[in-house]
């Protein structure tokens, strides 16, 4: 069910290239609810919006599904009759591929409220299918459910769950569901709920599921009986799940995706639903600003003010995270217990990050980012800010990989010690090594590879062995950074 990384970098690529017949590539929102002037581009058929509460998730949401005529506005953007009178001057620009008007470029439409009525001229039709949270509300509370408490079961027809529904619900609920059934009504299929079986096949209806378990089978039901190019909009897809079942469901997601060429956006404040997801699918919504990047929950709290501490660093990944960690604790003479390192993803978005967070009133912790060479080139990009300090040349992994590599006859011994390898002997964990190099691998999966020739020992050992071996082999390449961090926040 899991998609590979070839199978994420090509899904990437149609996205970039408008191979889809219909897709949503850019949402701008202008004075809606507090945004003055914000946009999410979709660089992924999966994308993920995080943020704080209030900050703006459910409006991006919404303001997507207006991209198509067959969903009402009002059921994302209701207007009262007083206090709404901001609504007349909202406007939500929206780019689309749309091949049956447009083969070759994509389209814009704009959506205005004006005069107490959303205006959308001339824009598309296209199958949206809104998974509301309102999916885990156990059924005995909702009105919906209310006919099946009473009434002739001649009106109701019970079929079976389709295949596709069956075979990836078992997998994210790891329950075999083939028993399990759906109850509708002749006249009105919308009308509908699901019954169980336990394995001893005892039958229960949905007043009588767990919320995690409804939530799954019908989510996974809804998007399964949808049309390819369907668009999947999902409000807090973590709600009612155990943490494995978030990872399990998003990993879904992807595979129906790339299934059924369709584009989702969900919600979310799970961690666990965007470590499935590579940067560009993330996008976070910050007291009305947005933000691209893998921005780490833990950050977004501390861009807000939930995690108090003397200092805040922003990096833009959880291996450099866990690289600055280990020089601060090794050098920083204190510097570690006053700290809280934080990964915000690339660059550009650290550095806007860190500059959010010093600009903020709220916040009187100061913060410094420092910028890696994943993405950001000093010879061509822009300078850098007085907040921001960039590490060093190339990829942060290839520079602690390659550190141990071209040193690895005289560090064999401590590699095999700190990287818990001590079932292998020397030799054995030498030829790894040249084997990972040989295979010229993405340097981002390098402690993955070097894992799978070893049997399969901890990644995460052998990441964290080797970052610490070249820390204490490499004191020079710390000594400016923790100058600067000790000059920019204080020592």
């Amino acid at each position: 069910m899991k998609l590979s990384p070839n199978d994420i970098q090509k899904e990437i690529e149609r996205v970039r290239s408008n191979k889809y017949s219909q897709f949503i590539k850019k949402v701008r929102l202008k004075n809606v609810r507090g945004f003055a002037d914000e946009f999410v581009e979709f660089k992924t058929p999966v994308t993920a919006l995080v943020g704080t509460n209030g900050g703006g998730k459910s409006t991006i949401l919404g303001a997507a599904a207006l991209a198509y005529t067959n969903i009402r506005p009002g059921q994302f953007f209701p207007k009262a009759f007083v206090g709404d009178e901001s609504m007349s001057v909202w406007s939500i620009e929206i780019e689309l591929v749309e091949k049956t008007l447009s083969v070759d470029k994509t389209i814009n439409r704009t959506a205005k409220f004006a005069q107490s009525k959303w205006r959308r001229d001339d824009f598309p039709k296209r199958h949206v299918e809104y998974v509301e949270i309102q999916r885990t509300v156990p059924a005995g509370e909702m009105t919906r459910f209310r006919k099946f408490l009473a009434g002739k079961v001649d009106d109701f027809e019970i079929i079976p769950l389709g295949a596709s529904t069956i075979k990836y619900a078992t997998a994210v609920l790891d329950k075999n569901i083939e028993n399990y059934r759906i109850v509708k009504n002749k006249k009105n299929s919308d009308v509908r709920m699901y019954t169980g079986s336990t394995t001893d096949k005892v039958g229960y209806s949905q007043f009588h599921f767990g919320a995690g378990e409804a939530s799954v089978i019908e989510t996974i039901d809804r998007i399964e009986s949808s049309p390819d190019n369907a668009l999947i909009l999902i409000e807090e897809v973590e709600n009612g799940l155990h943490p494995v079942a978030v990872r399990l469901l998003v990993q879904y997601l992807q595979n129906a995706a790339k299934r059924k060429k369709l584009q989702v956006i969900f919600t979310t404040h799970s961690q666990e639903a965007v470590n499935e997801l590579p940067p560009e699918a993330v996008w976070a919504a910050i007291n009305k600003r947005t933000w691209n990047g893998k921005l780490s929950i833990e950050s977004l709290r501390a861009i807000t003010g939930e995690i108090q501490n003397s200092r805040a660093v922003y990096v833009e990944d959880e291996f450099v995270k866990e690289w600055v960690e280990n020089a601060f604790g090794r050098y920083g003479g204190g510097l570690a217990e006053t700290t809280v390192v934080f990964a915000a993803g690339g660059y550009p978005n650290l550095v806007k990050v860190s500059q959010f967070h010093n600009e903020n009133p709220l916040l009187k912790i100061p913060s410094v980012a420092l910028v890696d060479g994943d993405i950001y080139d000093p010879e061509d990009g822009p300078e850098l800010p007085d907040h921001a300090y960039f590490l060093g040349e190339g990829y942060p992994e290839a520079i602690v990989f390659d550190y141990i590599f071209q040193n690895r006859a005289e560090i064999i011994s401590l590699i095999r010690q700190r990287c818990f390898l001590s079932q292998f002997t020397e030799q054995r964990i030498l030829e790894a090594l040249q084997s990972t190099r040989n295979s010229a691998c993405d340097c981002h999966v390098v402690f993955t590879e070097l894992s799978q020739r070893l049997d399969f020992v901890s990644a995460v050992y052998i990441r964290a062995g080797m970052i610490d071996l070249f820390n204490e082999k490499n004191p020079g390449f710390w000594a400016g950074v923790i100058d600067f961090v000790n000059e920019k926040m204080g020592e």
